[in-house]
């Protein structure tokens, strides 16, 4: 990408209305999907990878040259400190995902009610878990959204796919989460413990400042980038 933004064309070139439209609808189905494979169906705890993976990949694309299709807070933190994401912007990103993700845990209550059982996990295993695959994918996006793949029509498979492999290698460690909204989202139908969020929060701001420096260091002999254009 020309600019460095998120994907091609230049997403923050939409209303800000607009990109938070497209943060909310894709932030509340990814909730969803995940939901509905993961609360009171343990057949489908197998292939419920797959199924997010392709969810996700399919929103990215869509949402992609809109909002950046970040669905997750530690990707807007990734965007704030790598990108040049506008300070304008952080707060609504963050409460459209944090709503969204509310909203979908509230509507599986509906059609499904509270989790049978908490998962409760060993905490510093889970917190590993957490910091590697979302570092993964912090990592990833950062590099799929580089200006040496400017133009690359792959990225949506590469986020879709991280998030995928890391639900099949650490579901059964952390939950694999790799994002504070979906931790949310489970938390309130009690697949997830309240007193766990710390996990799911230190883990990815760590996570994310150690791809940040990362993508740095793998920068540092390029030209620089610009910053995302406002909108």
């Amino acid at each position: 990408m020309g600019d460095d933004s998120l994907y091609n064309p230049s997403p923050m070139n939409a209303k800000l209305s607009a990109r938070i439209l497209v943060e909310t609808i894709g932030t509340f189905l990814l909730a969803f999907t995940i939901q509905m494979v993961v609360l009171h169906v343990p057949d489908l705890a197998f292939v419920a990878p797959l199924a997010i993976a392709l969810v996700l990949t399919a929103l990215v694309y869509a949402g992609g040259p809109i909002s950046g299709a970040m669905y997750n807070p530690a990707i807007v933190m990734v965007f704030a400190l790598a990108r040049d994401l506008p300070r304008r912007d952080w707060i609504p990103y963050l409460f459209a995902q944090f709503i969204a993700a509310a909203a979908a845990a509230g509507l599986a209550l509906i059609l499904r009610g509270s989790a049978e059982t908490t998962f409760a996990p060993n905490l510093m295993h889970a917190w590993i878990a957490e910091c590697v695959f979302t570092f993964a994918l912090a990592w990833i996006i950062l590099q799929a959204t580089s200006r040496r793949n400017d133009g690359n029509q792959w990225y949506g498979m590469a986020i879709g796919f991280i998030v995928g492999a890391g639900a099949w290698a650490v579901g059964a460690v952390s939950g694999a989460a790799f994002n504070p909204a979906v931790w949310l989202s489970l938390a309130i139908t009690d697949k997830l413990a309240w007193s766990s969020w710390w996990i799911y929060v230190s883990a990815e701001v760590l996570a994310v400042v150690l791809a940040v420096v990362c993508q740095r260091i793998i920068e540092s002999g390029e030209p620089p980038c610009d910053p995302i254009s406002p909108s």
